[in-house]
C-alpha cells in the first residue's frame, strides 16, 4: 500500500509513534492500524486519490498477528478483492473496509474472526450517484450463502449494505444465530424478508433494511425486538395493518417508513412513542387525522409529507404541546390535505432549525407576521396553497434562511424590502401570485448567495433597478415571465456571466433590441426564453449547451 499521505514513516522512528498505529503499552504488539482515509463525503466518488490509500495490500500485514483493530474505509484499492487473509487475524475486533473500492465476492473466510465485533463493508452510498465515474468496478457481492456469518459469535455491529445478497439467499439465519448483535444494516441488498415469529437476536438497537423493495406487511418477529432505538424501512413496498403491538416498541427514537404503501388510516400506536426524537412517515397513503395534543415531548424531526392527512392546521399546530414546541426542529407537512390557516403559535416553534415545509395542501388565510421569530430556520414552503394577504415585514428577521416558496398562492401588496437582509438566502420562489409594486436592489442588497430567483405570473409587479446597479449575486436561474421587466433589457443582467443556466423573461414587456453583451451571459445557458416581447436587432451566438 502506498500513499504520500504516510511518507513520513520515517526509519528509526518508533512504529507506535506512527500516526494511525496503536500498539499495546505492555508488550509493545501493534494492535490498532486506522488508516481510515481523512477525505470528505463528496471526494469518496472522485478520481482524486491524494490522501487515500492504493495498491495492492500486502499479505506481510499478517506480521501483526496481535492486530485486534483495522481500518482501511474511504480508500482507493481500485475495484480490487477483499484478501482472503484477513481472515487469518485471529485476535481481530474491529474491522472496516467500508467504501474503500474493494469489488468482487466478500471472502466467507471472514467467518474465522471469531473475535469479531464489529464488521462494515457498507458499499451503499456508491450504489446512489458517483460510483459511476469510477474506471473500475466497486460492487461486492455474497456468492453463495452467509453461513461465515454464523460463525462471528461475538459480532455487535454488522453493516453490508450496497453488497449485492440477492433475494435467494438465506441471510435470515445465520443472522439469527449472532444474539450479541446490536446494530444491523442492510440496505439495498435484495433481500426479502422471511415469516418467521421467533428470533435470537433480541438485543437489537438498530435495524436498517431499508431500499430493499420489500413486498411485506410488518414482520411478527421485529415486534419482539423491544430494545430497538432505530428502525429504518424507508423505500421498499411494506404495507397492510401496523400490529398494535408495534406501540410497545417503547424505546424506539427514530422511525423512518418513508416511501412505501401503508394505505391506511393512521394508527394511534405512533402518537405513544415518548422516546421517539425522529419520525418519517412521508410518502405513504396515510390518512385521517393527527391528534391535536401531541404530547411527544422529544420529537425533534416530524415527517407527514406525501400522505392523505386532512385536519385544520391551526387546531394541530395550534394545540401541539409545549414540550414539543420546545423540541421540535424540523416540521413537513406538505403535499397533505390540511385546511385553515397558519396559527400565531407557529412564533413560538422557537428550536425550528432545519425545515418549515406545509406546502401543496388547503391552507387559506395570511401568513402570521409571527414567523419572524424563527430567527434558525433555514427551509421555509408554503406553496400551492390559497393564502392571501401580504408577505410579512418580519421575514427578515430570518437571518439563517437559504430558501423560500410562496409561489401558487394568493399573496397580494408588495414584495417586503426586508427580504433583502436575508444573507443566507439562496432560493427564492414567489412566482404565480398577485405581487403588486416595485422590486429595486434594496430588494437585493445583503444576498450575496442569490442563486435561484422566480418571480414569473406577478403581471403587476415591476423591476426597477438602477442601470449602474451590480448586483452582489452570481444567479443560476432567473425567471420572471408574466412580469415588467422592460422596456429595455436590464443592465445589471450583463454580472451575470459565471453560472446563468436558465433564462425566462418572456411576456415581460421588453421592447428593445438584443445588447451586444447579451452573448456574454451565455455561456452556460441550457433554456432560454423571450417571446411575447418586442425584441428587434442581430441574434447573438450562444454558447450554452442548450444550443
Amino acid at each position: 500500500m502506498y500513499n504520500s499521505a504516510f511518507i513520513f514513516y520515517e526509519t528509526g522512528v518508533e512504529c507506535c509513534e506512527w500516526q494511525g498505529v496503536g500498539c499495546d503499552r505492555r508488550n509493545g504488539h501493534v494492535v490498532k492500524l486506522d488508516l481510515r482515509s481523512p477525505i470528505s463525503f463528496i471526494d469518496r466518488y472522485t478520481l482524486n486519490t491524494s490522501n487515500r490509500l492504493e495498491g495492492k495490500i500486502s499479505p506481510s500485514l499478517l506480521n501483526l498477528k496481535h492486530l485486534r483493530y483495522l481500518d482501511l474505509s474511504m480508500n482507493n484499492f481500485s475495484g480490487q478483492s477483499i484478501p482472503e487473509f484477513f481472515g487469518s487475524f485471529k485476535y481481530l475486533e474491529y474491522l472496516n473496509l467500508s467504501y474503500s473500492g474493494f469489488s468482487g465476492v466478500v471472502p466467507p473466510h471472514l467467518g474465522n474472526l471469531s473475535r469479531l465485533q464489529y464488521l462494515d463493508l457498507n458499499q451503499y452510498e456508491y450504489l446512489l450517484s458517483g460510483y459511476r465515474v469510477l474506471p473500475y468496478d466497486v460492487s461486492l457481492m455474497v456468492k453463495d450463502d452467509l453461513r461465515w456469518v454464523s460463525l462471528l459469535s461475538s459480532l455487535k455491529h454488522l453493516d453490508l449494505s450496497g453488497i449485492t445478497t440477492g433475494n435467494h439467499i438465506d441471510w435470515f439465519h445465520p443472522v439469527n444465530m449472532l444474539p450479541s448483535l446490536l446494530t444491523l444494516n442492510l440496505a439495498h441488498c435484495n433481500i426479502n424478508i422471511p415469516s418467521i415469529k421467533f428470533i435470537n437476536f433480541t438485543s437489537l438497537n438498530s435495524l436498517d433494511l431499508s431500499s430493499n423493495g420489500i413486498n411485506s406487511t410488518i414482520p411478527v418477529w421485529l415486534l419482539n425486538l423491544t430494545g430497538l432505538v432505530h428502525l429504518d424501512l424507508h423505500n421498499n413496498s411494506f404495507h397492510g395493518r401496523i400490529p398494535d403491538s408495534f406501540g410497545t416498541l417503547s424505546s424506539l427514537s427514530s422511525i423512518d417508513l418513508f416511501s412505501n404503501q401503508f394505505n391506511i388510516s393512521m394508527p394511534d400506536l405512533f402518537w405513544n412513542l415518548s422516546s421517539l426524537v425522529s419520525l418519517d412517515l412521508s410518502h405513504n397513503g396515510f390518512q385521517g387525522s393527527v391528534p391535536a395534543d401531541l404530547k411527544l415531548c422529544n420529537l425533534s424531526v416530524l415527517n407527514l409529507s406525501d400522505n392523505k392527512f386532512a385536519g385544520d392546521l391551526s387546531c394541530f399546530i395550534g394545540n401541539m404541546s409545549d414540550c414539543l414546541r420546545n423540541s421540535l426542529k424540523q416540521l413537513n407537512l406538505g403535499k397533505n390535505q390540511f385546511n385553515g390557516g397558519i396559527p400565531n403559535k407557529i412564533g413560538e416553534f422557537k428550536k425550528l432549525d432545519g425545515r418549515l415545509i406545509l406546502n401543496s395542501n388547503r391552507l387559506s388565510g395570511k401568513i402570521p407576521p409571527s414567523l419572524g421569530g424563527l430567527s434558525s430556520l433555514r427551509e421555509m414552503d408554503l406553496s400551492i396553497n390559497q393564502l392571501n394577504g401580504s408577505i410579512p415585514e418580519s421575514i427578515g428577521q430570518l437571518s439563517m434562511l437559504g430558501y423560500i416558496d410562496f409561489s401558487g398562492n394568493q399573496l397580494s401588496g408588495s414584495i417586503p424590502e426586508s427580504i433583502g437582509q436575508l444573507s443566507m438566502l439562496e432560493n427564492l420562489y414567489l412566482r404565480n401570485n398577485s405581487l403588486v409594486g416595485v422590486v429595486s436592489e434594496i430588494h437585493f442588497t445583503k444576498l450575496n448567495n442569490l442563486t435561484y430567483l422566480s418571480l414569473s405570473d406577478n403581471s403587476l409587479l415591476t423591476f426597477n433597478a438602477s442601470p449602474h446597479w451590480i448586483p452582489p449575486f452570481q444567479l443560476k436561474y432567473f425567471v420572471a415571465s408574466s412580469c415588467n421587466i422592460g422596456p429595455n433589457f436590464p443592465n445589471w443582467l450583463q454580472t451575470q456571466t459565471d453560472q446563468l443556466q436558465v433564462l425566462a423573461l418572456s411576456n415581460s414587456s421588453i421592447r428593445d433590441r438584443i445588447p451586444e453583451w447579451f452573448e456574454n451571459i451565455t455561456f452556460h445557458i441550457t433554456y432560454l426564453d423571450l417571446s411575447d416581447n418586442q425584441i428587434g436587432g442581430k441574434l447573438p451566438r450562444f454558447h450554452g449547451s442548450g444550443f
